[in-house]
């Protein structure tokens, strides 16, 4: 028969074996989970991008505007958007290269899109836009490309 001495080392060791498996297994299945790309929000990401781009280039300012999140819309009026010189130059043209779904641990999931803009009067540039989801549709949260 085992004293009681024996039978609390023995949970110990129990135990101590378990959280060892837990860590050795569940940190990085946990880490694929969070970390794994939501293929599902991709198509629905790249539209409004594409849909977003495609106003700037047909400098439908107004529709554009239309796609900013509400964040965008907070900061600046319609009015004062449109208001708003293009910089001097004006997009010509995008390509869509990725679409990223980020997913850490301590902070919503990030979403971004990022496209080639090519413009009338200076080199192309890689844009970076942010996408949130806001009343069941997609919407561009900055930057301006214009």
């Amino acid at each position: 028969m085992a004293t009681e001495a024996e039978l609390s080392s023995r949970g110990f060791v129990i135990i101590m074996l378990g959280v060892g498996v837990l860590l050795c297994c569940g940190v990085p299945a946990g880490s694929v989970y969070l970390y794994r790309k939501d293929t599902r929000d991709e198509p629905g990401i790249r539209a409004a991008a594409d849909a977003y781009l495609s106003a700037v280039v047909r400098h439908d300012y107004n529709g554009a505007y239309d796609m900013l999140c509400a964040a965008d819309r907070r900061r600046e009026s319609r009015a004062d958007w449109l208001d708003r010189p293009a910089a001097g130059y004006g997009v010509t043209g995008f390509r869509i290269t990725d679409v990223t779904i980020e997913r850490p641990s301590e902070t919503p999931t990030l979403r971004w899109v990022t496209a080639e803009v090519t413009y009338s009067d200076q080199a192309p540039r890689t844009v970076h836009l942010n996408i949130e989801q806001q009343d069941g549709d997609w919407k561009v949260c900055g930057p301006d490309v214009r």
